[in-house]
């Protein structure tokens, strides 16, 4: 299901440790990672503009330099690996790249989060998200957070422990559980199935609800089932932290949104809001 993942980097601090941490993957059926670097036209313009001088082999060969130390990690964990540094647009360079490469899943994300906990995706992810025809992880492996006026640093170590799974039985939602079982072969052994009211109570989804616990506890899982009232994001997200949740798995958008137009604003929120990794599929 994940047997070819395309990582697309800027070698920020976490970049590695963010690499590492889907190693796990490999029980799922990962085989390939393909490491891509956009070298941006447009800033290489702005230089150029600006007189300052401008060493292309010297950018290029420093950029392969970072892969090839991510590339002998992946070898020595028995993934194969591939390389490729391009110049254009970001997003739709790494759009093509997934797209020429054939890869199941993307990996993108911002790395550190502002205290204030506004802007948490930043807009290359977002515009990824919106434009992907693959599944997204947006990867929050550092994590700023403020607790009793105190800052403290938080790593993300198990990112497929315990898997939150908030669902109104849309497309996307059904095709989001498609993914589930797969994460319970690299270690996920509880799932949380969430589904936030936001009119009267219906008879019906009680049932529904009860036929996801059957199912889940089918493959393995424990699992716990919330039946709540509220805002969906924000009782999604109150949940993840409650229960120390270690991924959210959810669709992209829910019932009553045009997808070719924009992607669901409770999904676009709790990727923005939310403390954990968040594996958005369309």
């Amino acid at each position: 299901m994940f047997k070819k993942i395309l990582y697309p980097t800027k070698f920020g601090e976490f970049a590695l440790p963010i690499l590492k941490s889907l190693i796990c993957l490999k029980a799922g059926g990962l085989e390939e990672v393909i490491i891509v670097n956009v070298i941006e036209t447009e800033s290489l313009r702005i230089i150029r503009d600006s007189g300052l001088p401008l060493d292309f082999d010297r950018i290029r060969d420093y950029a392969q330099r970072k892969m090839d130390t991510y590339t002998e990690y992946l070898k020595a964990e028995g993934i194969a690996a591939k390389t490729k540094i391009v110049e254009g647009s970001l997003v739709p360079e790494i759009l093509k790249a997934a797209d020429e490469e054939d890869v199941s899943l993307i990996v993108a994300g911002r790395q550190k989060r502002d205290v204030l906990g506004e802007l948490f995706v930043g807009s290359t992810t977002d515009r990824i998200i919106r434009k992907s025809a693959v599944p997204v992880l947006v990867a929050k492996y550092h994590v700023l957070k403020e607790t009793v006026g105190e800052t403290t640093e938080q790593y993300c170590t198990n990112m497929f422990r315990k898997i939150l799974y908030p669902t109104d039985w849309s497309p996307s939602a059904e095709r989001a559980k498609y993914y589930i079982p797969a994460l319970h072969r690299v270690g996920a052994s509880e799932i949380i199935v969430v589904h936030v009211l936001e009119t009267d109570f219906d008879l019906g989804i009680k049932e529904k609800l009860d036929a996801l616990e059957k199912e889940f506890q089918s493959q393995g899982f424990k699992v716990q089932v919330h039946l709540i009232q509220g805002k969906p994001y924000m009782e999604i997200n109150r949940i993840v932290t409650e229960e120390d949740v270690s991924l959210i798995v959810m669709g992209s958008h829910g019932k009553g949104f045009t997808e070719v137009i924009f992607w669901g604003s409770v999904s676009q929120r709790v990727v923005e809001y939310s403390e954990k990794p968040v594996l958005v599929v369309k």
